[in-house]
C-alpha cells in the first residue's frame, strides 16, 4: 500500500488551518499520516486541535498524536519559537522522513485546501507517468474561475482565467508554483533533501524546486488537479510611468525575506542578470516612486548583500 504523508505548516490561523485539515482528511484517496508543525502560534491553534480529536495535550517534545480519522493518523509538532514556513515545512518533512515509511509527501499552507479528488488524481498520473514531483493548479478560493495569482501560458503570455491556463496547456504545465499542494515522492527528498529551513518566508519553495531541476528531476502541474488558495496578497506598485511593477510590501520582516532570498536564487542559479535588472526597477522605486526613501533603500541594498553573501540572519531583527 502507497503511504502517503501530509505536510501543513500553521501559524495564527486556526479557523483555516481546521478548514484544510478537514478537506485533506475527506480525500477520495487514502492519507496514512497528517503532520501539522505549528509555528509557535498565539491564537489557540493547538488548543483547538487537542479539543477537535478530543485528547490531552502532551508535555513531551517532538510530536503528539492526536488521533485517528478513516485509519489517517494526524499528529501536531508544536514549535517553541516561529521558524517560518520554510523552517516548517524543513521540520515536518524531515519527522515525516525519520518516523515513517512515507512513499509521498504532500506540501501545503494552512490557508488553502485542495479538492475532494485532488490526490488521487495526482497520485494517477504521476504513477502513471514514473513522476517525483507533481503538484495541482492553484484556483482563488473566493472566485473558482480565476488562479490565485496570473500564470504563464504556453504562448508565454499571463492569465488569471483558469479556464484559459487550460485550454492553452491542455493537461499538463511544463513548470509549477509551489508549494500549494506539491506531491513528493521519496526518492525526490532523498536526492534533492530538505527546504532551505534559513530563508524563513518567501522564496523557499522555488529554491527548492531548482534544486530539483538540478537533481534531474522536471516538476510539473496536473491542470485537472485543484488546490484552492487565496488570491495573491503582495501589492505591485507600478514604477517607470506604469511599464513596470515591483512587489512591495510596509513590513520590514517580508521584504528582507524577499529580496534577500531571490538575490541568492538569481544567484545560485545562473539568473545574475536578474539581480541588475531588480536594482534597478528597486532603485527607481524608492528614489522616485516613493520620492527619495533612502531608509528603505538602504534596508534593499543591505538585503542584497545578504543574498549575495549568503548571510540569512537579519529578518531574525524583525521577528516579534
Amino acid at each position: 500500500m502507497t503511504s502517503i504523508s501530509v505536510c501543513i505548516v500553521t501559524f495564527n490561523r486556526k479557523l483555516e488551518l481546521i478548514r484544510c485539515l478537514d478537506r485533506v482528511l475527506d480525500q477520495s484517496c487514502q492519507i496514512t499520516n497528517v503532520i501539522i508543525y505549528d509555528n509557535a502560534s498565539i491564537d489557540g491553534t493547538s488548543e483547538a486541535l487537542i479539543d477537535k480529536f478530543k485528547c490531552q495535550k502532551s508535555t513531551k517534545v517532538g510530536m503528539q498524536k492526536l488521533g485517528k480519522v478513516r485509519a489517517a493518523t494526524i499528529w501536531l509538532v508544536c514549535s517553541s519559537k516561529n521558524i517560518g514556513g520554510a523552517g516548517g515545512f524543513h521540520e515536518a518533512v524531515k519527522q515525516s522522513r525519520e518516523n515513517f515509511n512515507t512513499d509521498y509527501y504532500w506540501l501545503m499552507d494552512d490557508d488553502g485546501y485542495p479538492e475532494k479528488d485532488c490526490l488521487k488524481k495526482l497520485l494517477t498520473y504521476a504513477n502513471r507517468h514514473h513522476l517525483e514531483y507533481i503538484m495541482p493548479v492553484s484556483i482563488d478560493i473566493e472566485n473558482h474561475q480565476k488562479l490565485s495569482w496570473k500564470t504563464r501560458k504556453k504562448n508565454g503570455q499571463k492569465t488569471e482565467l483558469y479556464k484559459e491556463l487550460k485550454a492553452s496547456w491542455g493537461a499538463v504545465m511544463n513548470y509549477i508554483t509551489p508549494f500549494n499542494g506539491s506531491l513528493l515522492t521519496r526518492s525526490c527528498v532523498d536526492k534533492v533533501g530538505y527546504v532551505n529551513k534559513d530563508f524563513f518566508i518567501w522564496g523557499d519553495e522555488y529554491e527548492h524546486y531548482w534544486r530539483c531541476r538540478e537533481a534531474g528531476i522536471k516538476p510539473i502541474t496536473l491542470t485537472s488537479a485543484i488546490f484552492y488558495h487565496p488570491a495573491l496578497k503582495l501589492p505591485l506598485v507600478p514604477i517607470f510611468r506604469g511599464v513596470f511593477k515591483v512587489p512591495y510590501t510596509d513590513s520590514k520582516l517580508r521584504m528582507v525575506c524577499l529580496v534577500r532570498n531571490h538575490t541568492y536564487i538569481y544567484k545560485k542559479y545562473d539568473f545574475k542578470l536578474k539581480i541588475i535588472v531588480k536594482l534597478f526597477m528597486y532603485s527607481w522605486f524608492y528614489l522616485v516612486t516613493r520620492k527619495l526613501d533612502f531608509k528603505g533603500y538602504k534596508l534593499y541594498l543591505s538585503c542584497v548583500f545578504d543574498g549575495l553573501k549568503e548571510d540569512f540572519s537579519r529578518h531574525l531583527r524583525y521577528l516579534k
